[in-house]
């Protein structure tokens, strides 16, 4: 039996306005499998096949459109989003800071760390996972990890420092504090959601 539409299903709220693309994306599918003549241009993306696609299928399609505000108001309207929305949100509002230090300084202050609803300065703040007395943060023009206690401030244990607006989107050595000096950590690196061996 073919799966029903997002809407049709009764899942979708009336006021969540689907992503850009998602609806051209549909229309390519239901062209395919019907042989209408769709209105929507061409980007010679594969069509999406509705005949062989689950709701959760098709929940998950809208999500991987869409973005933090709207995954989040996904997950908050009604049971039957969740699931679907939980690993879009592992991917929108997850971090990890991982690799080697030089002789491992600060190792232990790197993993996971989850964007918070708070800013700190202005920029997105996060916790880390399993330990909210770990936080990652933004204060000048760089992003610190450090003890909870010093959030905000200019000091950490392991920074970056080029005034990017996300700490994943940094293009410059990361750097480790070895109790005199900051030194250069050129294998640490910080990755958009979680790896994916702790899915």
């Amino acid at each position: 039996m073919p799966a029903r539409g997002v809407r049709e299903t009764g899942l979708l709220p009336e006021r969540f306005m689907p992503p850009a693309g998602f609806l051209e994306a549909l229309g390519r599918g239901r062209s395919a499998r019907t042989g209408a003549a769709s209105s929507a241009p061409s980007s010679g993306a594969p069509p999406v096949l509705l005949d062989v696609l689950t709701t959760d299928d098709l929940l998950d399609l809208a999500l991987s459109f869409c973005t933090e505000d709207a995954v989040r108001a996904a997950y908050a309207s009604c049971r039957a989003f969740r699931a679907a929305a939980v690993p879009h949100l592992r991917r929108l509002l997850s971090i990890a800071l991982v690799g080697p230090t030089p002789q491992n300084l600060q190792a232990s202050m790197l993993g996971v760390f989850l964007k918070r609803a708070a800013l700190i300065n202005g920029f997105a703040s996060y916790t880390r996972a399993g330990d909210d007395g770990i936080m990652l943060w933004h204060a000048g023009r760089c992003w610190f990890v450090g003890d909870a206690a010093k959030l905000g401030q200019e000091r950490g244990w392991v920074r970056v420092c080029d005034g990017s607006l996300r700490p994943e989107a940094s293009t410059v050595t990361w750097q480790v504090w070895d109790g005199t000096t900051w030194v250069d950590a050129p294998e640490l690196r910080c990755l958009a959601g979680r790896p994916s061996t702790s899915r």
